[in-house]
């Protein structure tokens, strides 16, 4: 079921530096194994060695030091990601895809803001997060009851934008991720900044930053591209020579 542990968090972190980092890579979707769950919540036994360890005020050996934030490194990303939730994302699991720029879930899945069942609060900056996405009311609800909600009711109030049938949202990610891939990877990375910039800015700070981030765009070897190749009647070519 995937249960999220310190250890996947870093790991899941790194991945993403690694793939930011990679010029062969595009658009990261990121996704759960198998076809139960995108990851069903935390690891019982993670919480369980955690409490051990403060009662005996041990080490808490799960927890992993000099790790950079993942919140942090997410919304700071050049390239776009897509959360292709396939079954239950639960506490964690449903608050981790938030920090991913599209959610698309299957049509069994489920998606709940658990931790108040669980004696604990949202994380992983949801509290600002899903506000800014749902609404209060709606983000309210979910996180002061803790229930679980089909992927037709998270379709409903905007938490994910697509629903597909479970054995074509592999293919429906890709689909999308396909359409990124025909747009300048510097116009999206500028994009991203602009749309998250956006969540805290005025209209006068999103405009200056828009002007500033078109002049580099001009400039930019894929607005050239583009330009050439529609002149020449053929498709532009954004991979990087």
């Amino acid at each position: 079921m995937n249960a999220y542990t310190a250890t996947m968090g870093a790991e899941i972190t790194n991945a993403m530096l690694r793939a930011d980092g990679d010029d062969d890579a595009r658009v990261i979707i990121m996704t759960g194994a198998g076809d139960r769950a995108f990851c069903a919540g935390a690891d019982m036994s993670m919480f369980a060695s955690q409490i051990k360890a403060r009662e005996t005020k041990a080490d808490q050996g799960e927890r992993v030091q000099h790790t950079p934030s993942m919140p942090f490194v997410m919304r700071n990303l050049s390239k776009p990601t897509i959360a292709s939730i396939n079954g239950f994302a639960l506490g964690v699991g449903c608050t981790m895809t938030l920090l991913c720029d599209v959610r698309i879930a299957s049509d069994n899945a489920k998606m709940g803001v658990i931790f108040p069942r669980v004696g604990l609060m949202s994380e992983l900056g949801s509290s600002y997060l899903m506000p800014r996405l749902i609404g209060l009311s709606r983000t309210a609800e979910m996180m002061l009851t803790g229930r679980q909600y089909p992927a037709a009711e998270c379709l409903a109030m905007g938490l994910v934008s697509r629903v597909a049938p479970q054995a074509d949202l592999n293919k429906t990610a890709r689909e999308i991720a396909g359409d990124m891939l025909q747009c300048s990877p510097t116009s999206l990375a500028f994009t991203r900044k602009a749309l998250y910039q956006g969540l805290d800015g005025t209209l006068e700070t999103a405009m200056a930053f828009e002007g500033f981030a078109l002049e580099k765009c001009y400039v930019s070897p894929e607005h050239k591209e583009y330009v050439t190749a529609f002149l020449e009647k053929r498709k532009p070519d954004f991979r990087k020579k």
